[in-house]
């Protein structure tokens, strides 16, 4: 058995050409803060989602397309992308579930979106359309790794403990957002023309998720860097706690 946690990442999915995937950068920031990442095939199958739990020490939802409006009551409009109903099935069985485990979950972008969904929470599906806010401001070109925005962490909050600051510049690629989350987590970042970029859990410190892409600023970022070294810390304690 691995001395080190294992981290199962839900990443891409292309079904024309059935493709599972996952950017290397979030390969790279779990294999820094100390985990051994392993990409998740993504099933509907729910004997299958438990196995998969049952090997892994903490999940990690990282970006991708937009989730199905009506996993969270809506109708589509014209400008949400297309949906991926195999992700969807996939990660809103494993979310709950993780939490019911207590395991560790880290979300990146649609990991913040459909970590908020599975909770109970709903999305905006087009903060351009429906805010008023243009799509280059959250929407960047590359490099994604230059930070093109604030993100201020509430004081005395778990990510301001976590990057020892209360506000951070950070990048940006997303035209949906959190627009209620729920009642199981606790938003504790903002950028500065609102939109929801960091949240926690109300119960559980090792249950958190960010807007903003920390994968691509880990290696120069401190603070993104130590982001992924929490969430490994978590699963390093869930391994020992379960496992050992």
């Amino acid at each position: 058995m691995s001395e080190r946690p294992v981290i199962g990442i839900s990443g891409s999915h292309n079904a024309e050409e059935t493709l599972f995937s996952i950017r290397e950068n979030y390969m790279n920031a779990v294999l820094r803060a100390g985990g051994i990442p392993v990409l998740l095939p993504e099933t509907a199958d729910p004997e299958t989602v438990h196995a998969l739990l049952d090997v892994i020490d903490g999940l990690l939802l990282a970006g991708g397309g937009d989730v199905r409006p009506s996993c969270f009551g809506e109708e589509p409009i014209p400008a949400c992308g297309q949906p991926d109903d195999l992700r969807d099935a996939f990660e809103l069985q494993m979310i709950p579930e993780a939490v019911k485990r207590k395991m560790p979950i880290f979300g990146v972008c649609r990991g913040i979106q459909v970590l908020a969904v599975a909770l109970g929470g709903t999305l905006i599906q087009d903060i351009e359309s429906q805010c008023g806010i243009a799509k280059a401001v959250h929407s960047q070109e590359p490099p994604y790794s230059e930070p093109v925005h604030t993100v201020h962490f509430e004081e005395n909050g778990l990510f301001a403990s976590i990057t020892g600051v209360t506000s951070m510049r950070t990048n940006s690629m997303h035209h949906q957002a959190i627009k209620d989350p729920g009642e199981h987590l606790v938003v504790e970042g903002h950028a500065e023309d609102g939109i929801i970029e960091a949240v926690r859990s109300k119960e559980d410190d090792s249950i958190l998720a960010v807007q903003f892409h920390p994968e691509y600023l880990a290696e120069h970022s401190e603070q993104a860097a130590r982001l992924f070294r929490h969430f490994v810390e978590k699963a390093d304690a869930y391994r020992i706690r379960t496992r050992v």
